[in-house]
């Protein structure tokens, strides 16, 4: 029985007036985790990889298991772990183990940007687990999953994608994902400063033809995501440009990246032109398996200051949209300016939370640590209960001093090859007593929104603003199930009050009215709907 049902938790209790947040209130988190790494690193991490599944397909010594794999390192020394659990159950650890160990010739010392993943492989009938990695050129080397119980993966091959010619520099990202439906495919991206981007497929154990990205010479820090629109699976790229100012996100079907030889022409999406460069790497994220043909898609990002979200829903005529998590833009407390932010990562939750999860690393130099949230995939609020969420033993004394590129991973996979219950994430810290940097592993639940146990008192279902546009008033109603301080907020963007109406009221239904909106400007807002200070909902509603 996993401790204290995981909740990933951290919460923000804030005190709004119409001008910002002039209190902030840090719970600490009620969750399980780990630390687990061999080594003790030293230096900067240049990235992080997690990725998660569920072995029911390859006989194990412990019969169907969970898989856990994680990687990070520098180019001095990595690594890259696999954990073997009880199905729904990862506090109950069958195997740990460092990939590293199993490699033919030297232990990664000098290899970076690890990225881990798995693949099933028809022609075997059984899963392979794959580490990309740079290290003299770009490779990937292959493990096999065996019966054995102390030996249970062991190295199958590599693949070497690119000479080391002019490629033996750690900065040149490479990226990786593998589907969450079959895992039947597996797509791979890298920066190869000869001739631009270049990406590679695998179907079922077969791989493609080394493809470079057409006209993306001089691009750099790439990221890939692969997802199905009903059964067809497609390919999302995301990268920046010299300046660090100017990302693009553009799509290719799988298949056609299967069947080329050469080089290979996306389809650009968008464009997006930044206020300010980037301080962090790209990743990008879709849905696993979209059954309703949508095509969402998010990426992450940050300036230092703020945590970004470039998003766009299945059906979001208007196109591509940003926000700004840390804001207050999602109905919840405005931290934005207040703390460094660095290294943000996203994942889609899947498996009936139909969100995005965003984590990332902040610090004041008192307060260091990661926090993260759950938001809608359209942008219109929250879905975790709390402001923010704490990850579990991510706060040391110090700053953490190695970022901005690393810091946490969230693994990709959602959807039926996921592990039924948890949503992984692997993150980085600083040990002030070793003074060396740990893994930390930590597991969320994705079915939990209210962390602290308590039943919703309002019914939010019945909570509908109208009219939406709103010109002088909004219109709406509650449902209590019992007696309570009812308070609704309207906020804009930067999460500042504008208006807000609170009452205690008995079990019942209420008409609400906030009135005298004419003044305000034009614009989204959000009404948050509250009950004892426990945040129940967040619409978004505009004004004219």
């Amino acid at each position: 029985m996993v401790k204290n049902v995981l909740k990933f938790i951290f919460i923000i209790t804030a005190l709004f007036s119409n001008n910002n947040v002039q209190a902030q209130y840090f719970v600490p988190p009620n969750a399980y985790e780990h630390v687990y790494n061999n080594y003790h690193l030293y230096g900067e991490s240049y990235d992080m990889s997690a990725f998660a599944f569920k072995n029911s397909q390859t006989p194990t010594a412990w019969g169907e298991v969970d898989v856990y794999l994680s990687a990070f390192g520098n180019s001095m020394i990595g690594e890259a772990l696999v954990q073997f659990t009880e199905p729904g159950n990862p506090s109950n650890v069958f195997y740990h183990g460092n990939l590293a160990g199993l490699q033919v010739g030297p232990n990664y010392q000098d290899a970076s940007y690890f990225q881990v993943g798995a693949i099933f492989n028809e022609n075997t009938g059984s899963i392979q687990i794959l580490l990309a990695y740079q290290w003299d050129g770009f490779k990937i080397d292959i493990f096999d999953i065996t019966t054995s119980s102390t030996d249970p993966v062991v190295y199958n091959s590599t693949i070497y994608l690119t000479s080391s010619a002019g490629l033996n520099h750690p900065y040149n990202r490479i990226r990786m994902d593998c589907d969450g439906v079959k895992l039947s495919n597996a797509v791979i991206t890298w920066q190869n400063p000869n001739v631009g981007l270049q990406t590679i497929a695998c179907e079922n154990g077969n791989w493609s033809n080394v493809l470079t990205i057409n006209n993306t010479f001089g691009e750099a820090g790439p990221d890939v995501a692969l997802n199905y629109v009903y059964d067809e699976p497609f390919v999302r790229y995301v990268h920046h440009d010299a300046t660090r100012t100017v990302v693009t996100e553009s799509v290719i079907e799988f298949g056609a990246i299967m069947a080329a030889a050469g080089s290979i022409t996306p389809l650009v999406e968008d464009v997006n032109i930044l206020n300010n460069p980037l301080n962090s790497n790209l990743v990008i994220d879709t849905k696993d398996h979209d059954e309703i043909g949508g095509k969402a898609w998010a990426y992450s990002y940050s300036d230092g200051v703020g945590v970004y979200v470039r998003y766009t829903d299945d059906f979001n005529a208007s196109g591509p949209a940003t926000v700004i998590v840390n804001s207050g833009a999602l109905g919840n407390a405005s931290i934005y300016g207040q703390y460094e932010v660095y290294a943000p990562s996203l994942c889609y939750t899947g498996q009936g939370m139909d969100g995005i999860m965003v984590g990332w690393y902040l610090t004041d130099g008192n307060y260091n640590g990661y926090v993260a949230l759950e938001m809608k995939k359209d942008g219109g609020g929250l879905i975790s209960d709390a402001d923010y969420l704490e990850l579990p033993n991510a706060f040391t004394q110090n700053y953490f001093p190695w970022l901005p590129n690393a810091g946490i991973a969230l693994s990709k996979c959602d959807g039926y090859m996921a592990p039924e219950k948890f949503l992984y994430a692997v993150y980085l810290n600083y040990n002030d007593a070793t003074s060396s940097i740990e893994a930390h592993h930590a597991f969320h639940d994705r079915n939990i929104t209210t962390f602290n146990g308590k039943t919703n008192k309002l019914d939010f279902s019945t909570v509908n603003a109208y009219p939406n546009p709103f010109n002088e008033v909004i219109n709406t109603a509650v449902t209590l199930a019992e007696k309570g301080l009812v308070r609704l907020e309207l906020l804009d963007i930067n999460g500042r009050t504008v208006s807000n109406y609170e009452a205690n009221l008995v079990e019942g239904t209420y008409p609400i009215q906030l009135n005298g909106l004419q003044h305000i400007v034009a614009g989204t807002y959000f009404l948050k709907t509250s009950v004892d200070g426990k945040k129940i909902s967040v619409s978004t509603v505009s004004k004219k």
